[in-house]
């Protein structure tokens, strides 16, 4: 895969990088401008490709979801080439505090309810489940293994609540919202079929809600009990700290292993 500024060279129109927002081990964010419109472009670097990930999934979601402006617009992509184009939101980020407007929390829990409430798309992958067999493969020492089946069995206890899965982002975190009147969400990547609460106790976690928020959160998301009780959340919360865990080891396994196939 050829260096970010060699592939602005196969773009179908004028862009012009400028400053770098973000950066992990699977792609780097930079803010442009694309024919005239300021933008964000992200390049997958080479690990991504060796993940169970889809970027025509990707596409796809984001065209399900475009009539409930959940996501910027997508201006450009190409899978080839691992671009990803979108129209830039002046976002302001806002502070989850005890002062934290109450309306803010009940949008973020509204918009939330929207992606739970959307159809799966058509010809969608479950990339949740793709990842946890890549996951299991590359994991092989006996610490690796028993974390895995450490999370494989929390989860799997707490999907048994009788609660029906849903259409979830995967991947909430406090780098994928967007605050510009209302909330909007980046990296659809891992998006697909998922118990609710995997995406609730994501948000608990990365915003770190108190008792208090975390029921804002469930009155906009139209509130259930049965889905936001807080110990439940904990226990969801466990699980998705192991899963961290086991996504950092695979994609330093990945890296690892790139860079043994170059020497």
């Amino acid at each position: 895969m050829r260096p970010p500024l060699k592939r602005i060279e196969s773009i179908h129109g004028e862009c012009m990088l400028k400053n770098e927002l973000s950066s992990s081990p699977i792609s780097k964010v930079f803010l442009c401008i694309f024919n005239d419109t300021e933008a964000v472009i992200r390049f997958d670097l080479p690990p991504a490709t060796k993940l169970a990930l889809d970027r025509n999934h990707e596409i796809n979601v984001l065209k399900a979801v475009a009539h409930l402006d959940l996501a910027p617009k997508i201006l450009y992509s190409d899978q080839s080439e691992g671009i990803l184009i979108w129209k830039h939101i002046p976002e302001t980020e806002p502070i989850f505090s005890d002062q934290l407007s109450k309306y803010s929390l009940h949008d973020l829990g509204s918009r939330l309810h929207s992606i739970h409430s959307t159809p799966l798309p058509h010809n969608s992958k479950d990339i949740f489940s793709n990842s946890l067999s890549l996951y299991e493969s590359l994991l092989d020492s006996p610490s690796e293994r028993i974390l895995f089946s450490k999370f494989l069995n929390l989860y799997d206890e707490l999907v048994r609540d009788g609660v029906s899965k849903v259409f979830s982002h995967n991947d909430l975190h406090r780098s994928n919202l967007l605050w510009d009147k209302k909330y909007y969400f980046l990296d659809w990547e891992y998006s697909s079929i998922n118990h609710p609460c995997f995406d609730i106790a994501s948000l608990v976690r990365s915003l770190q809600l108190n008792e208090n928020q975390i029921d804002d959160l469930s009155i906009g998301y139209k509130y259930n009990r049965e889905i936001f009780d807080l110990n439940i959340l904990n226990q969801w919360i466990k699980c998705i700290e192991c899963l961290d865990k086991i996504w950092e080891i695979s994609v330093t396994k990945i890296q690892k292993n790139l860079i043994s196939s170059k020497n």
